[in-house]
């Protein structure tokens, strides 16, 4: 037997057994456990992806439902996340909004006091988010409504949870296969994402929205590809009400689309953010949603790189932590980076709309927000990796392996311990050395970014 055959007939094998055991360990802590089979499904996932002429579309397919499935049937092991989305669709069905109080001033209402499945769900957020006004835009509260209307199970309403996420993924592929297409891109490098260990484990094995989010983009990019602004709109301001994160990417489009057309979507856009917002914000409770979202730049700090470093220095300079300091300052230079790189350039013509440059344009303007932030999670690479499948960039592939094992955080109470800061300086010296070495390079050989 070839080289060639074994891969093919051992890759989906190994991948697929891979993310069984991952979705299937309970104990997020056991990084060993979880890194070993993260690296054998993510050497199966790039052989399977190398092999991709010679699998049909079908059994592609069929490998990523598979995987999809695998990840459904148990309540996720690697985040406490979903305990808050149900937590929050519970409370909203009671006929309380989310964004009015925090789970600490409803522990003792006699709803939660008198169900022991309510109970298990406060018990479950852990005690930063009990303390803390939901964070999730109102779209994304509708996924939580849903799931919590099934049942008093936590398995059953986490499966409608992961239900209702892979069915909007399959939206998102449909609309992705019609761009990659009408952009004359090879369609199969949809499986760079929807193949890849980290989206099917992040979004569907332990429910976060990236997926969600992404798949709204793809439609909304489309639309725009189209040329149909108000579709375009609709699906944009809809991504930002599942994570605030698109809002990002907005200057990128007044170059490309040019003024009176960009003008237009940035106010159907906003005014459409804004509309839904109304759905459960009001002036009176507005200001805690905010609070909630400052907690990211103000106190949190995970797998940050700069951040962390850039505390050390405070500790050094004014002898205390300087986060709340630190973090705002560095979104506000990540801002200015990411402006500058939307309208730095000349004169683009709007009829002649080159959205492979827009892509990678965004791509390193999402990288730089995110080598920047103050906590990043293994699911917030994702959005990096989709905008990727439009250019020739690889970094961001790499990275949807490196960040995985940042879970080595779990294993251990304190984040200075050598172990820690060991995989982060590993994670981001592959990264950053692939940046600079594709964008840096391509820059000095007079390629357009």
């Amino acid at each position: 037997m070839t080289a060639k055959r074994i891969l093919i007939a051992f890759s989906p094998l190994v991948f697929l057994l891979s993310i069984f055991f991952i979705n299937f360990e309970d104990d997020r802590t056991n990084f060993a456990f979880i890194a070993i089979f993260y690296t054998l499904a993510f050497i199966a996932y790039l052989g399977i992806y190398s092999q991709r002429n010679t699998f049909q579309f079908k059994h592609l397919l069929f490998i990523a439902i598979v995987a999809q499935l695998l990840s459904m049937w148990n309540e996720p092991n690697l985040s406490i996340d979903y305990y808050r989305f149900l937590w929050d669709g519970e409370i909203t069905l009671q006929g309380i909004n989310p964004f009015d109080f925090t789970p600490q001033e409803l522990a003792t209402r006699d709803f939660v006091t008198s169900s022991a499945y309510m109970q298990d769900i406060y018990n479950g957020i852990g005690s930063m988010s009990q303390a803390n006004y939901s964070c999730y835009p109102p779209i994304n509260q509708l996924y939580f409504i849903v799931a919590a209307a099934c049942s008093d199970s936590l398995l059953i309403n986490a499966f409608v949870l992961k239900l209702l996420i892979v069915l909007t993924e399959v939206l998102g592929a449909f609309f992705l296969i019609k761009l990659l297409e009408n952009l004359k891109i090879e369609k199969s490098r949809m499986w760079l994402l929807y193949l890849n260990p980290l989206w099917i484990i992040e979004c569907t094995g332990n429910t976060h929205f990236e997926g969600v989010m992404i798949s709204f983009l793809f439609i909304a990019f489309y639309f725009l590809l189209q040329k149909k602004e108000i579709l375009g709109s609709l699906f944009f301001a809809i991504a930002v009400q599942i994570k605030l994160v698109p809002l990002l990417i907005l200057p990128f489009f007044l170059r490309f689309l040019g003024w009176r057309k960009a003008i237009t979507f940035y106010i159907l856009t906003i005014l459409l953010v804004v509309a839904f917002g109304f759905i459960q914000l009001d002036s009176e409770n507005i200001n805690n949603f905010v609070t909630s979202l400052r907690l990211y730049f103000e106190v949190f700090e995970f797998n940050s790189f700069i951040l962390y470093y850039y505390i050390q220095f405070g500790f050094w300079d004014v002898g205390w932590n300087m986060t709340r300091t630190y973090g705002p300052r560095l979104s506000a230079i990540a801002l200015t980076i990411i402006i500058a790189l939307a309208l730095w350039g000349g004169r683009i013509d709007p009829n002649n709309f080159d959205w492979r440059k827009l892509f990678k344009r965004i791509t390193v303007a999402f990288f730089v927000y995110l080598i920047l932030s103050s906590t990043l999670h293994p699911w917030y690479v994702l959005p990096l990796l989709a905008f990727s499948l439009f250019t020739n960039y690889t970094f961001p592939l790499a990275w949807s392996f490196a960040i995985f094992f940042s879970y080595v955080f779990y294993e251990y109470s304190d984040n200075s311990v050598w172990q820690v800061r060991l995989v982060s300086i590993a994670e981001y010296a592959l990264v950053v050395g692939m940046f600079l070495w594709e964008v840096g390079r391509r820059r000095l050989l007079n390629y357009e970014l």
